[in-house]
């Protein structure tokens, strides 16, 4: 799989964090858009992906579907509003819903702390 060329098109990618036992979460489909050469997406900070993510895990990506194969990633969590606005103008290219609104990452929702930015570095 070309996966450059598929994060390039596709809507949506799979992503799973690893459990303290070692073993992979569920994997759920996420939006998420390109910027600075890295895979963005936001999500709320009291979720489980991220207390495992500040925990250490990786972040596991596939644009296959959530049977994998997955790429290894290293994540930044990220408090940033002018990131998260730009984040959004990507979504609402991207996606006709969050064009109209909806679903659409913003400085007001990461500043208020109701979502973080997860930045997404796949390793090589």
């Amino acid at each position: 799989t070309d996966f450059a060329g598929r994060l390039a098109t596709d809507k949506e990618i799979y992503v799973a964090t690893q459990r303290k036992d070692g073993t992979r979460s569920a994997v759920v489909p996420v939006w998420f858009g390109l910027m600075d050469n890295a895979i963005w997406f936001t999500t709320s900070p009291g979720s489980y992906k991220v207390k495992r993510l500040q925990r250490g895990s990786p972040m596991f990506v596939s644009v296959e579907g959530k049977d994998g194969p997955f790429v290894k990633a290293t994540v930044e969590i990220i408090k940033d509003g002018a990131l998260a606005d730009r984040l959004g103008e990507i979504y609402s290219k991207k996606y006709w819903i969050a064009w109209l609104g909806f679903f659409r990452p913003s400085r007001a929702r990461n500043e208020s702390g109701k979502t973080v930015l997860l930045k997404l570095t796949p390793a090589e």
